[in-house]
């Protein structure tokens, strides 16, 4: 395990990062894989769900039009039927485009066995790839650990794929430190690849990441993408906590129950309420203000981007690339985050 320092987060491991051209987002050298990833990153879980193939269509559309090289989905979303859609609109653009998918969700490909057993794991990618129409994933994430399979028989199946040519690298996707710390190490006994990047919750409303997760990636040097970055829509400001919403990501779609139970509650809601007054006094819309001052986080190498309209994603790319905030804005918004944190004290020094 690297102990060396990180790189900040405008620099890859070779060294600063580069925009394709004027105006497009930075991207980071991932090992082993041949195209740059943007910074940005456009997120599919809507796909097949709140967004149909036309919809998906524009929004690949816009986000490869603004210099985005990122696809990022996984075979539980819509239940593969993201994949599907994905597939009809790779042809012609699979050479320049850094293709995410993950496992580790229980799904149909995998039978009666456990998401990351070796049977469950090479079931899953082998849906994978069959709906995406394409032989091979540049990223494959380990979409959440599974308790039940050891980690030695995980990635051993997963340097099986490196092997076979059907992934590029791996990463992971909602682990801990100590869950990363002990992946590695035992990736190493077995002589599978390490993980490259880690996906993970964070933004303005969701922090704990930062509790211990992003000194451990910056000490080991593992890239980090976050995601949920406007909080599911919350930090839109469009919605009240009195009024629960009919429609869209907190109403009646497939992912409506998860979102509720991770964002439905009137802390929360405080919260938006003193952020949406601190970006008004800077003159910013909410979402400027959340997708930037993630950014500007050295934790944060890269950040999906999703949702259900292409100009609600042509705005937000926009806003992201804005650069940084004034520090006495992100130290505003950093006040907020403290509170929602709460006065209990920390076990670790």
């Amino acid at each position: 395990m690297s102990t060396g320092t990180r790189p900040g987060p405008h620099e890859s491991p070779q060294g600063r990062q580069q925009g394709h051209q004027q105006g497009s987002p930075q991207v980071i050298e991932l090992p082993s894989v041949p195209v740059p990833l943007s910074r940005l990153v456009l997120g599919t879980m809507t796909f097949g769900d709140t967004v149909d193939r036309a919809g998906a269509a524009a929004m690949l559309d816009t986000a490869l039009d603004a210099g985005l090289t990122g696809v990022d989905t996984a075979n539980g979303y819509a239940g593969g039927e993201s994949e599907r859609i994905l597939a009809s609109l790779l042809p012609g653009r699979r050479d320049r485009i850094v293709l995410a998918t993950k496992a580790g969700i229980p799904h149909p490909d995998q039978g009666e066995h456990a998401p990351l057993s070796p049977a469950g794991l090479r079931a899953a990618l082998d849906g994978s790839l069959e709906r995406l129409g394409t032989d091979h994933v540049d990223l494959f994430y380990l979409h959440q650990p599974d308790r039940r399979t050891p980690l030695a028989e995980t990635l051993a199946t997963v340097a099986e794929f490196v092997a076979e040519g059907k992934i590029r690298a791996l990463g992971v996707s909602n682990y801990a430190a100590w869950q990363i710390a002990e992946l590695t190490r035992t990736a190493d006994k077995v002589g599978a690849p390490r993980p490259v990047v880690a996906q993970q919750l964070h933004n303005l409303l969701a922090r704990r990441i930062e509790e211990e997760y992003v000194e451990y990636a910056a000490v080991t040097g593992l890239r980090t993408m976050v995601y949920n970055p406007l909080g599911g829509g919350l930090l839109t400001g469009r919605h009240r906590f009195e009024a629960d919403p009919a429609t869209g990501r907190f109403g009646d779609s497939k992912l409506a129950a998860m979102y509720r139970q991770r964002y439905w509650n009137e802390d929360l809601f405080a919260a938006v309420a003193q952020l949406t007054a601190i970006a008004d006094q800077a003159g910013l819309p909410l979402t400027e203000l959340a997708l930037r001052w993630l950014l500007d986080r050295p934790s944060t190498d890269a950040l999906l981007l999703g949702g259900s309209r292409p100009e609600h994603l042509r705005a937000n790319i926009a806003a992201a690339q804005a650069g940084p905030l004034p520090k006495d804005v992100t130290d505003a918004c950093d006040a907020v985050g403290a509170a929602l944190r709460g006065p209990m004290p920390a076990y670790n020094r």
